[in-house]
């Protein structure tokens, strides 16, 4: 029987499942961690949560690697503010679905006459983001490291 590593990234913030345990084959794996099952217990209904609320493989993908909640916290309150080249790779690792949603969490919004590409999407977020002109969600663009979270409110980093 083939071992298989299955992560729980309920606790990533970029997943929009509330962080909860999973169980597979008779164990319970946490939010942020992993165990080997055989392959063979991991069902339809199990491998249609891949990408949602577990991962199935090896390693889990670099969207959702060190972007835990408690991870995100800490380097918001401890690293310098991202520059314009780290925000467009991190936003090249995202979906197309989830680039067009974060075109929404800025005012204006950004708006196309034809749908750009991913990347395309990711270089105009990437501009936009560093723009005098744009006002960002706090909490949509919270990875730019520019708030700091308090109870509710985000507040701008100096």
């Amino acid at each position: 029987m083939a071992k298989v590593r299955v992560h729980n990234i309920t606790d990533r913030p970029n997943v929009d499942t509330p962080a909860y345990a999973v169980k597979i084959g008779g164990q319970r794996v946490r939010p942020g961690k992993f165990i080997m099952v055989d392959e063979e217990t991991l069902t339809p209904t199990l491998r249609k949560l891949s990408g949602s609320a577990i991962w199935i493989g090896q390693d889990v993908p670099k969207k959702y690697k060190a972007t835990s909640k408690a991870a995100l916290r800490a380097l918001s309150d401890n690293a310098p503010q991202m520059t314009i080249a780290q925000a467009r790779e991190y936003l090249s690792s995202l979906k197309k679905e989830e680039l067009l949603d974060l075109c929404d969490k800025m005012s204006p919004a950004l708006s196309f006459t034809k749908e750009p590409s991913g990347q395309m999407l990711a270089i105009k977020i990437a501009r936009a983001a560093f723009s005098e002109s744009k006002i960002l969600d706090p909490a949509s663009f919270f990875w730019l490291r520019r708030w700091q979270k308090r109870g509710n409110a985000y507040i701008e980093r100096d």
